[in-house]
């Protein structure tokens, strides 16, 4: 329960900037595919959005608009998550959420429903976040495993 209430939390922990609060729940999503039953997954891909929307501060005057993107995000960290665990990849895991929540946010944008910032923040910003989470879970699997040797 507690790991449940840390992921919702976090935004409310990191308020800012986006980079270290995504890089935080992109890491979580990592240990979460690494270590929780898929029965956990969907809370958990779910917490960290709602409490950004929740908290209100992450995109300022725009967090209303991640209202749209909720559902998008989760079926994301979804995405990230079970790729993750079926290869280890974090590179593909990092590549295939990113074309998804870009591709939706394009959409979004071509249909004048949310402002520019959401593309660029739903791109290259989701890479990086998840691509820096795979690094930093690589050097904690690394660090375990050098450990136990």
């Amino acid at each position: 329960m507690a790991f449940y209430l840390s992921v919702f939390l976090i935004p409310f922990a990191i308020s800012g900037p986006q980079i270290l609060t995504g890089t935080v729940v992109n890491l979580l999503l990592y240990m979460t595919a690494a270590k929780l039953d898929r029965k956990s997954w969907w809370i958990i891909a779910a917490l960290p959005s709602l409490g950004a929307f929740s908290h209100g501060v992450i995109f300022g005057p725009a967090t209303f608009y991640l209202f749209y993107f909720l559902p998008f995000i989760w079926m994301g960290n979804l995405i990230l998550m079970y790729i993750y665990k079926a290869n280890k990849n974090f590179i593909f895991a990092s590549a295939a959420k990113t074309v998804f929540l870009f591709a939706t946010a394009n959409i979004y944008f071509f249909f004048h429903i949310v402002p520019k910032l959401f593309v660029t923040t739903m791109g290259l910003l989701q890479l990086f976040t998840a691509l820096a989470a795979g690094l930093i879970m690589m050097a904690i699997n690394y660090e375990r495993n050098r450990r136990t040797v």
